[in-house]
């Protein structure tokens, strides 16, 4: 999740950035280089890594930004696990041969039997929790009364791993049944009340049927997704609005936030999003975008949820031949970022009233001069639809982009670092 935050939007969702990494751009700055194994991040010790990550990249020729004061110590060793976690078996043995680190590659190798204790149980969930996270800050897992779950405490942050260290909650833990959220309680030093029976009313439903009732009571919201089965056994997801759920199959607790596969380094919860995202894309036709279509052959197609009275979306907008000169598509969705009383609510309705959409969209975007038609057609509606259809992919303002595999990137991205982000998977 902090990858996802700080760094995917330049070093890309799968840490494989940019191919040709070791050519400048075409104003001198090198661009962001793979970390998932392939270039030269393994060849540096973590502490050289840890300094990069708080001082940033100028120093070499990059762009990147320091993090120093944005990132906790803790924070930029769990960003350095997640990329480590994408590296091939061999390239981390080399690196901790190199650096003389304990090395763990495979989950495999910390496997205990049935037989085998408790406490050996809760070493090995110990030591690959520091090896995923690459900090030693990380506590003795504790059972929680979900079986076969086991809650860790690493800074001030709170994680919920399965028992055999293969899948990682970043996620508050609800008791749903008594309304207790175990998580804060455990910040809070607060005993949590013994689990009571469930309900005879929860009891006597089919499986996915009662946790989806009882979410809907929980949450207060009918806006439930009907549970599907995840890789973990007796724990089911559920999406509400633009959140996800993760429940027990006796509907009696929720672990609200993000699935994280720490074998793989993929964060399942965001990979549900982006085949939402996509999907949900799909039902907004192509005749109801502004398209600008890419310069010679299409190499990808940019969805951007955009409004006209965005500053961030007209200096975009400046840049769009750019996209459009690397084989980029850009499909325009209207998205009026303060909702029908906003200033780009009534522009978007007349930029949809053209008959040349692209055209009107640049002179509302005060790219060139021209008169915009009345925004009373019917495609007007589109603008309402377009604005229905952010609000249920998590959009919280503009420019809302979507790459072809629906990653999401969020604000103004200079036209360069997002050719690099688009064309780079």
């Amino acid at each position: 999740l902090l990858f996802a935050q700080n760094c995917a939007s330049c070093h890309g969702e799968d840490a494989a950035a940019t191919a040709n990494w070791k050519d400048t751009n075409a104003d001198g700055n090198y661009p962001p280089p793979p970390l998932n194994g392939s270039a030269h991040a393994w060849h540096h010790s973590k502490d050289l890594l840890k300094q990069t990550i708080e001082d940033g990249g100028t120093k070499i020729g990059g762009v990147m930004p320091g993090f120093k004061g944005k990132l906790s110590d803790t924070e930029i060793d769990a960003v350095i696990a997640f990329f480590q976690s994408l590296w091939p078996d061999e390239i981390y043995a080399k690196w901790a041969e190199r650096y003389k680190v304990s090395a763990i590659s495979n989950i495999d190798n910390l496997t205990t039997t049935p037989a085998q204790s408790d406490a050996a149980t809760k070493d090995k969930i110990t030591r690959l929790l520091k090896l995923r996270l690459g900090s030693d800050s990380v506590s003795e897992p504790v059972e929680t009364p979900v079986s076969d779950i086991f809650q860790t405490e690493f800074g001030k942050n709170y994680a919920y791993l399965t028992a055999d260290g293969r899948y990682l909650f970043m996620a508050d833990l609800i008791d749903l049944e008594q309304e207790q959220n175990l998580t804060n309680n455990a910040k809070r030093k607060i005993a949590t009340p013994a689990p009571k029976p469930l309900s005879n009313e929860v009891n006597g439903n089919a499986k996915t049927r009662k946790m989806t009732d009882l979410l809907m009571l929980r949450l207060g919201s009918k806006a439930i997704a009907e549970p599907v089965e995840t890789p973990i056994g007796g724990i089911y997801q559920a999406r509400f609005g633009v959140n996800y759920a993760y429940l027990t199959e006796n509907g009696r607790y929720a672990l609200i936030g993000n699935l994280i596969d720490l074998e793989r380094g993929q964060n399942l919860t965001n990979l549900a999003r982006q085949k939402i995202a996509l999907d949900a894309i799909a039902q907004f036709p192509l005749e109801a975008r502004a398209v600008f279509p890419a310069s010679g052959d299409e190499k990808a197609v940019l969805n951007i949820f955009t409004d006209t009275s965005c500053a961030f979306c007209q200096k975009l907008h400046g840049e769009i031949a750019n996209l459009q000169a690397a084989g980029i598509s850009v499909h325009y969705l209207p998205y009026p970022r303060e909702g029908t009383q906003g200033p780009g609510y009534q522009t978007l309705k007349q930029v949809w009233c053209a008959s040349d959409r692209a055209n009107a969209m640049t002179i509302a975007k005060g790219q060139i001069e021209g008169d915009l038609p009345a925004g009373d057609c019917t495609s007007a509606g589109l603008v309402d639809q377009g604005y229905a259809l952010g609000n249920s992919v998590g959009i919280s303002g503009t420019p809302a982009l979507f790459k072809s595999n629906g990653e999401m990137i969020q604000g103004y991205v200079p036209s360069q670092q997002l050719i690099q982000q688009v064309l780079g998977n």
